[in-house]
Formats: C-alpha cells, sequence, structure tokens
C-alpha cells in the first residue's frame, strides 16, 4: 500500500527501498495511506494544483475516513507540497504540514540531502499520527478570537446596515438598498471567513439570518412611510424588467480537502 514513484531518478534503490518500508510501516501501524512522488516540473500548474490532481486521481486514503497523505516534490521548480486528506485535517494540521516543510525537508534539500529530507517529514508525520495529542494549540485563545470576531462582526453590521445605504447605495427604495447592504457584506465577511477560517456553514447561517432580519426590518419601514404619507403599499411594478497525474497508483479510495502546505527552498 506504499507508493513512492521517482521520476527524477534522485533516490538511489537503498534510499527507495528504506522510505518505501517507512510507509508501509505506518500504514501497518496506523492505517494511514502515505505516498511520495518526486516529480522534475508541475509544468503550467501550481505544486497546489498539480498535487489535489494527483491525491484524487490515486484516491490515497480510506473511502470512509479520506485519510490519506500525500508528500509531492517538484525537484527543478524547487516546490514541495504536503497534501493532506480531509480526514486527517485535525490531526495534521496546516501549520503542522509548514512546519513539516520548513523545519526538516526544506534545510535537507538546500543542501542536497533529497533521501533525508524526505525520511526527515515521514518520520515527523508518523510522530504525529501516533501521538495521542494533535498538534500544539490554544483552544481557549481561538474560541475567545472567535467569539470576539463575531461580536465585532455584529458591531460592524449593525452600523453599516444603517448608513451603507445612504453613503454608497442611492437608487432604488429603501428595501432595495438594504438589500444591496446586506448582501455585500454578507459576501465580503464570508470570502474573509472562506480564505481564513474554517466554520464557514455555521457562520454563513449567522449571515443570512442576519440578512433577512434586516430586510424585514427596511420592508416595515418602507410600510409604515408610505401609510403615513396616505400611500398604499403595492407592487404594480414587479412583473417588469428582465434582461439578458503520475503512475497510475490507486489507493483506498480517498479524497483531499484540499489541506496542507507548501513550501520553496
Amino acid at each position: 500500500m506504499a507508493a513512492l514513484p521517482d521520476l527524477t531518478s534522485s533516490l538511489n534503490s537503498q534510499e527507495k527501498k528504506e522510505l518505501t518500508h517507512k510507509l508501509e510501516s505506518i500504514f501497518n501501524n496506523t492505517q494511514v495511506q502515505i505516498a511520495v512522488l518526486i516529480v522534475p516540473t508541475t509544468k503550467d500548474e501550481t505544486i497546489e494544483q498539480y498535487a489535489t490532481r494527483v491525491f484524487d486521481n490515486w484516491r490515497l486514503g480510506d473511502a470512509k475516513r479520506n485519510d490519506g497523505i500525500l508528500i509531492i516534490v517538484a525537484w527543478s521548480d524547487r516546490t514541495v507540497r504536503i497534501q493532506v486528506g480531509y480526514g486527517l485535517e485535525e490531526k495534521v494540521t496546516d501549520a503542522l504540514a509548514g512546519d513539516i516543510i520548513r523545519s526538516n525537508m526544506i534545510p535537507a534539500f538546500k543542501q542536497q540531502k533529497f533521501a533525508q529530507g524526505l525520511e526527515l517529514a515521514i518520520n515527523a508525520l508518523n510522530n504525529q499520527l501516533t501521538s495521542q495529542h494533535q498538534y500544539p494549540t490554544n483552544p481557549s485563545e481561538s474560541e475567545s478570537a472567535s467569539s470576539s470576531d463575531h461580536y465585532y462582526f455584529a458591531i460592524f453590521w449593525v452600523f453599516a446596515v444603517m448608513f451603507f445605504p445612504f453613503w454608497f447605495f442611492h437608487q432604488g427604495s429603501n428595501f432595495c438598498r438594504a438589500c444591496k447592504s446586506g448582501v455585500c457584506i454578507s459576501a465580503i465577511y464570508l470570502l474573509d471567513l472562506f480564505l481564513f477560517s474554517d466554520k464557514i456553514f455555521s457562520i454563513a447561517v449567522f449571515s443570512f439570518f442576519f440578512t433577512f432580519t434586516i430586510f424585514m426590518v427596511f420592508t416595515c419601514l418602507c410600510v409604515l412611510q408610505k401609510r403615513a404619507s396616505g400611500k398604499s403599499y403595492h407592487s404594480d411594478n414587479s412583473g417588469s424588467g428582465g434582461g439578458s497525474s503520475g503512475g497510475g497508483f490507486s489507493g483506498g479510495g480517498g479524497s483531499s480537502g484540499g489541506g496542507g502546505a507548501s513550501g520553496r527552498w
């Protein structure tokens, strides 16, 4: 269940045999499938794109657990990546993968000690997989920061929805202007979360709830305003408008969630 295609002949037969043995040993002890791929270059693709494509083609890891790991090195490009299956992203975090690359692989690669760099990376991954604790983090600080972010976002939301319609959107009814503001704020916030957070779903629900609430508030204000001026609320114009990979290796059926880290030497 171990794969180590070397398309650059950077490893001699003994080095390849020893590394393959380590990969097989890790699989036997943890059931985690780690594969190593060494290529000259990824050509027009980034190392991230290439790694994702190879990972999915090889179907690394178990189909249910999605617990595969791919170490890929593009020798001529001088780039390296550790791609982690979705089921292992909490155990082998992006931060840990990046630390392994920076601390173990790149220093060895710079000295042309290719096999040593791979061995150190494999050992570090094995240590993490067999440990009882995850990569050191501070949950209390993380939760505190998350709560603080939500608190500041709520304050920003209230002020933004109050003033955005008057500052940036001058056309249309109050309802339409509020809709535009709510959608813009949600889009910006969700984009930020997509890039820097992994709690997208819960915050998406949170943002949708606030957007819907603001829509309803401005709708009620619009109705009250028209009634106060002696006009009835109609939607006569509602119907108007309308315009225009490498080696043929096959794993256990796993897939990548895009987690991992990359580096360059």
